[in-house]
């Protein structure tokens, strides 16, 4: 993994994150490495940050990894990083809490077994539509000027 963003640029940040999905990255992973350049991180460090995140958190089919992106990206767009004097929770949880619901709203669930319909055997969105879906939100509502 490299933090070469030529390859962002030349396709969607949706498209970007459907690509990285389609080599193996889980959910989360791919829709927050398609924002490295965003994040002042690198690829790999975005990817390892995110890796429990995977399949509805820890495999546990809890929330969706795509959307659980947005809550890792609210804090790296919003955190002041203030570790002595936290002061900027409130901000990232209000972004964090907008990129999710706008998901719920999107999609009726931000839960993975439901999502995928493994109760119900139908699905309301696939993992593709769900990581472009994240995406797009993320973009609207976090990074509006991307």
């Amino acid at each position: 993994m490299s933090n070469d963003h030529s390859e962002t640029n030349k396709k969607t940040r949706a498209e970007q994150a459907i690509a990285f999905h389609d080599r193996g990255f889980n959910c989360a992973q791919s829709v927050v490495c398609a924002f490295a350049d965003k994040t002042g991180l690198d690829e790999t460090t975005l990817f390892r940050i995110t890796e429990g995140l995977g399949l509805g958190m820890g495999c546990m089919e809890g929330t969706c990894g795509a959307i659980s992106a947005a809550a890792v990206l609210s804090g790296l767009a919003c955190s002041t990083g203030h570790t002595e004097r936290p002061d900027s929770k409130a901000i990232s949880y209000k972004a964090s809490r907008r990129c999710i619901e706008a998901f719920k709203d999107t999609n009726g669930s931000v839960v993975c077994r439901e999502l995928k319909g493994i109760d119900t055997g139908r699905p309301l969105r696939s993992c593709a539509g769900c990581i472009e879906d994240a995406v797009h939100i993320i973009e609207e509502q976090l990074f509006p000027d991307s």
